[in-house]
């Protein structure tokens, strides 16, 4: 067996022993290390550097993270959100990296709500700071009225509920005339408003129509068409802004 085979085997095989996706470097080396030796048939003198190499090649290969404790967070697989309690840096790197998940809760379970709380928390601060803290569509940025808001909904589309291409931050106005369908976003981000009778509502649309670019996560064209489609986009009702 190579060596990349027996350090993912043994990260998998301390994850189910201690129930966590978080690996202690010490203590995986202290109860794996014999194991890998032998699985890779390799009696060098120095076997720990060969297991820190491999632990490096798996990061580049984003199938491990390095978190700031020393510990190591296994991604090579999906994290449900709500099975473990686990640091803010790691449910972030679990976002960024699109491995988090949330699942569709029946029983109400305290411990399994409050992670779940954790992970919206984690994907809202993210948001926000990808947007830098402010709606992207106007200039708020007190943070009580800003919402993470989802372009193909919590509801309709669970596989994304946490990837950030699908998050927008936008304040509270913005967020809710996205999502009754007053305004929508070309597959390049420009801003379509519906032409509507309203003189409040005309001025609130007309006043901000220059989206506000993320830092990283751009929003995915795809989610885009698929939110124009919910809201029954027309061109002959909507303006381009």
């Amino acid at each position: 067996m190579r060596w990349r085979e027996a350090v993912l085997k043994a990260l998998h095989r301390y994850g189910q022993r201690h129930g966590t996706r978080a690996v202690e470097r010490p203590a995986f080396l202290s109860e794996e290390l014999p194991a890998m030796i032998v699985a890779t048939g390799s009696f060098g003198k120095t076997p720990d550097q060969t297991v820190s190499r491999v632990l490096q090649e798996l990061r580049d290969e984003h199938l491990v993270a390095f978190l700031s404790d020393g510990k190591y967070l296994l991604l090579d697989s999906l994290l449900q959100a709500e099975t473990e309690d686990l640091p803010n840096e790691a449910i972030d790197l679990a976002i960024k990296h699109g491995k988090l998940r949330f699942g569709d809760i029946v029983a109400e379970d305290v411990a399994v709500m409050a992670r779940r709380r954790k992970g919206q928390d984690r994907v809202r601060e993210l948001a926000l700071e990808n947007y830098q803290g402010c709606c992207a569509l106007c200039d708020v940025r007190e943070e009580t009225l800003l919402r993470a808001a989802h372009i193909a909904r919590w509801a309709d589309d669970p596989e994304n509920r946490a990837n950030l291409h699908n998050v927008i931050s936008m304040c509270l106005v913005h967020d809710g005339l996205f999502e009754q369908g007053y305004f929508t976003l070309a597959d390049d981000a420009r801003v379509w408003t519906r032409t509507v009778a309203s003189e409040a509502l005309t001025v609130i649309l007309n006043q901000h129509t220059k989206f506000r670019r993320p830092k990283n996560f751009q929003p995915s064209p795809e989610f885009l068409r698929r939110h124009r489609e919910r809201i029954n986009f027309q061109r002959d009702v909507f303006v381009l802004r």
